[in-house]
């Protein structure tokens, strides 16, 4: 006949800085991992700051009248409810660059036919909308296309409804606009912006 003992069961001694190998481990995984989240923390931090800065370029100033066979246009972003998506433009195809709010830019093209494409990026660059424009531009004229974002709601398929506050349902997105504008209201919302920097 066999007796059998058992002991109970104790978790092993704590010997300090000598002690058991796997639990020194262990100890130092989480405390490098600590320092690690908080780099991340605020590398996150800088760059979320760095994109909420104001634009950094030159005041708004009139550029001189184009030539006869020449055209100007002013491109200008002054939105009334600012975001931090980005509004990238082309003009035939060649990248003019990248506008925040506050931002403008003129270029002096050749009379004629434009096509002006506008896309929206978000802080996670993925375009949310896009908007194409053909503008036909007279020898000698300047026009000025104010480029706006704006929050847009449609309703959602299938009678789903999303609760939006403000809103009775349906889905909301950012969306760009562009507008030509008559100088005189263009010169009231382009003065307080700076030049794009590329």
């Amino acid at each position: 006949m066999a007796i059998r003992v058992s002991l109970p069961r104790t978790s092993p001694p704590d010997h300090g800085r000598l002690g058991n190998p796997l639990s020194d481990r262990r100890a130092r995984a989480t405390r490098s991992r600590i320092p690690g989240l908080f780099r991340v923390f605020v590398g996150l931090s800088l760059l979320t700051s760095a994109c909420a800065s104001p634009p950094a370029g030159p005041f708004f100033a009139l550029a001189s009248e184009p030539p006869e066979n020449r055209a100007r246009i002013y491109l200008f972003r002054a939105d009334d409810r600012p975001s931090l998506s980005r509004v990238r433009i082309t003009i035939d195809g060649r990248d003019i660059g990248t506008f925040r709010n506050g931002e403008y830019e003129t270029l002096e093209v050749s009379a004629g036919s434009h096509h002006l494409r506008a896309g929206l990026r978000s802080i996670a660059l993925v375009a949310w909308g896009w908007n194409d424009q053909r503008i036909r531009l007279e020898p000698g004229k300047t026009i000025f296309i104010q480029l706006s974002v704006r929050l847009s709601e449609r309703a959602l398929p299938g009678g789903r409804d999303l609760e939006i506050a403000g809103r009775a349902g349906g889905a909301v997105s950012e969306n760009v606009y562009l507008q030509i504008q008559p100088k005189s209201k263009a010169l009231a919302r382009i003065g307080v912006t700076t030049r794009l920097v590329p």
